[in-house]
């Protein structure tokens, strides 16, 4: 029997939780650390001043973006009651580096206004929820529409499954994934997304390669990812990937040269749930995406030559012994994020059209972004330092 095509991604998200031994904490207490997340009993308290104390906050989801006519102004403070000064943004290639401070409000700012031009694709998921799960998310399907605003044109039309688990619901999960796409490694549930209570976060996408697409998700923790809809644009992006790589070869064959590398995979999904989520504040989109890249920022290896090198295809064992793979979600999302600020969105999205359609990666880099890779990757490489060290 001819093997089933199958595309399996795993998002890495950030949590904080706090030690068995911490003393219980309550909204409005006095707290240390500013900007410190503990969750207890299944909320999420940030340490945030208020005047001049530092108290505990509790953390609620943040809201989806409204409708086109009632989204904000940009929002850069929230105290600031003058139009904040914007940096320039770049232009091209060229003015990269010079502009690289631009970068960030340029592709956040061009993204909502794709999403606020853009109808959402009609599209139908079917909810498969565990007998003992409680879902995260009221509505599972505004996110995902919203990704949809954000690569209009690129939905096309298959069946969708979304099956949301808890710990207690893991063989049901098994069985649930084994039925709607036989032969894809169900045994992801258990060994990778839901191993103990402790780690039962985060989420998969998957394909048969015939039109059929699952997302899978572990609702065992209750943060930002979890409640504000991120983790399922996250996942919905890589189902968008896999329908405009629209190609049937086999698995082995996917994540390598001349394919796209799994940190344009991961990083154009972890920019993208930034982007669609928090397309009515700039500064939210700012606070996640500093929020979920903090062990990069907080790694003194990285420089320069980090950075440059850690873009490569086929990674062999030297560079995986060096380098964390972690890193690929936040340094590709940076990568993604220039990338947007010079040509928009759907300028990433087509490059898995054009690779679906038979071009590499580094001639559908090149044909899009008029730049050959390797040239453009100093380049890259060096706006992003700029950005990190400047954190």
């Amino acid at each position: 029997m001819k093997r089933a095509i199958v595309f399996a991604l795993t998002a890495v998200l950030s949590v904080s939780i706090s030690p068995a031994s911490a003393a219980p904490i309550s909204a409005g207490a006095a707290c240390k650390k500013l900007g410190q997340k503990i969750t207890q009993s299944g909320s999420t308290y940030i340490c945030q001043k208020s005047g001049r104390k530092q108290i505990w906050k509790k953390s609620s989801a943040l809201p989806l973006s409204p409708p086109a006519s009632q989204t904000p102004k940009p929002s850069l403070t929230p105290e600031s009651k003058t139009t904040p000064s914007i940096p320039a943004a770049p232009t091209s290639f060229d003015d990269l580096i010079q502009n690289y401070k631009g970068i960030a409000f340029a592709a956040w700012s061009k993204s909502r206004d794709v999403i606020n031009k853009s109808e959402s694709s009609n599209i139908s998921i079917q909810m498969v929820v565990g007998p003992n799960t409680q879902v995260t998310l009221k509505d599972s399907t505004v996110p995902i529409k919203q990704l949809t605003r954000l690569f209009p044109g690129y939905v096309q039309p298959a069946e969708i499954f979304f099956i949301a688990f808890n710990f207690q619901d893991r063989a049901w999960a098994t069985d649930q994934m084994e039925s709607l796409i036989p032969n894809a490694g169900s045994r992801w549930v258990s060994d990778m997304a839901c191993k103990t209570v402790a780690t039962c976060w985060g989420g998969g996408a998957f394909a048969n390669g015939k039109g059929r697409y699952l997302i899978i998700e572990a609702m065992g923790y209750l943060d930002n990812n979890h409640t504000s809809g991120s983790l399922e644009a996250h996942e919905f992006t890589h189902i968008m990937q896999q329908m405009n790589m629209n190609a049937a070869r086999a698995p082995e064959e996917f994540l390598y040269d001349p394919w796209p590398p799994t940190w344009y995979w991961e990083g154009q999904a972890q920019f993208a749930q930034h982007a669609a989520i928090y397309s009515n504040s700039f500064e939210t989109y700012m606070r996640e995406r500093i929020e979920t890249g903090r062990g990069l920022y907080a790694n003194p290896a990285v420089d320069l030559s980090f950075v440059q090198n850690y873009f490569v295809f086929n990674a062999p064992k030297d560079w995986q012994d060096k380098y964390d793979r972690g890193l690929q979600y936040h340094l590709g999302a940076m990568f993604i994020e220039i990338l947007v600020a010079l040509k928009g969105p759907e300028s990433t999205m087509e490059l898995w059209k054009q690779v679906g359609n038979g071009a590499s990666f580094r001639s559908a880099f090149e044909n899009i972004y008029g730049i050959a890779f390797d040239s453009a990757l100093p380049i890259m490489a060096k706006a992003m330092t700029l950005q990190i060290t400047a954190s």
